[in-house]
């Protein structure tokens, strides 16, 4: 199917002028660039869809979601939060879950390259929503990771927890560095001089900005980076066990551990114990997510906490602009994250 995208790249411009050309609109757009964008779409033979045209005009208030699945953590508590700016500004929501979690495990990891495979089940939700009279969506993932190309609709569409490589797509994220910075600045701070790092694949963006998040903390604090302290898992708490075991078996280990996500934390928590560690005396740990067996481990795990709800008031914010016409030019955004201390690695 030939969308607004399609043409926009033939025209070498962005999807809002081949909008404003497409549907005579009053802003200010040359002619040689318009009649760029009508030779585009002529050349294309681009078809526009008059339902999603119909529901902008209308600025519909319906606000169709797209859950990756909604019992992850992750999506109930961005859900949370979309619901209450619906509410507030008098839109409703349909739901629409593609019950994800139990499709992509492959042992104890999860491998989302298969969501690939459930890219007609979304174009058809699509399609649904549209009939519904949807006005905008909002993509919500269960996992901070590049979803480009997944799907592609003219509809006003937001991504909450994922990403795309596309400047155009609007998007709203974590801020995963500069609260890794701050994390491992803490622990320089209580004297720590060799901070291990359990990582997430290396093809992760979220696991490579907070890769940088550790590094600027160590620069700063004139601190030299060693790369035998860095060892790589797959989120799991498997892999985050044998990550934590190769770190303690250096003839130097660490005695502070940062650790990407609270699964891996998990992981290197059972493999400290099992040789004899005392956690937060001997060796201080953190996580990364704040997920509910943060509170019931002994000892209790300090990790770091994601604004999820915060995310998804800001998604439907943004959608709702959208749906609005009324564009605030900010098409990325990044909300800071908490540091919640437990006693895993006490700050003081």
């Amino acid at each position: 199917m030939i969308t607004l995208k399609d043409v926009a790249r033939r025209a070498g411009v962005s999807t809002a002028t081949v909008s404003y050309v497409l549907n005579n609109s009053s802003k200010k757009v040359s002619e040689k660039v318009a009649q760029r964008v009508r030779d585009a779409a002529r050349e294309l033979d681009y078809r526009p869809n008059m339902a999603a045209r119909t529901l902008r005009l209308n600025k519909n208030n319906i606000i169709g979601i797209i859950s990756e699945d909604v019992t992850s953590y992750q999506v109930s508590n961005i859900l949370q939060g979309v619901n209450q700016v619906a509410d507030r500004e008098n839109y409703q929501i349909i739901l629409a879950d593609l019950n994800l979690n139990e499709k992509v495990w492959t042992g104890e990891n999860q491998d989302f390259t298969r969501v690939e495979n459930y890219r007609d089940e979304i174009q058809e939700k699509i399609r649904i929503f549209q009939m519904a009279g949807v006005g905008g969506i909002i993509y919500i993932g269960m996992h901070d990771r590049d979803i480009t190309g997944l799907f592609e609709t003219d509809m006003p569409l937001v991504y909450a927890y994922c990403y795309t490589r596309n400047e155009e797509d609007h998007m709203v994220n974590a801020d995963n560095q500069k609260i890794t910075t701050q994390a491992v600045e803490a622990m320089i701070r209580k004297g720590h001089r060799r901070i291990g790092l359990i990582s997430g694949p290396v093809e992760s963006v979220p696991a490579y900005k907070r890769l940088m998040g550790y590094q600027t903390a160590l620069m700063q604090a004139n601190i030299m980076l060693d790369p035998k302290l860095i060892a790589y898992g797959k989120w799991g708490v498997v892999s985050g066990g044998a990550a934590c075991r190769r770190l303690m078996e250096l003839a130097d280990p660490p005695t502070a551990i940062f650790c990407m996500n609270d699964l891996m934390a998990l992981g290197a928590m059972k493999v400290l114990k099992e040789r004899g560690c005392l956690i937060g005396k001997d060796v201080d740990i953190m996580g990364f997510d704040d997920i509910d067996a943060c509170e019931f481990v002994e000892p209790r795990l300090t990790t770091i906490r994601i604004p999820l709800a915060e995310l998804g008031k800001m998604a439907a914010g943004k959608v709702i602009s959208l749906i609005q016409n009324e564009e605030d030019g900010e098409r990325s955004r990044e909300l800071p994250c908490t540091l919640i201390e437990r006693e895993s690695f006490v700050f003081r």
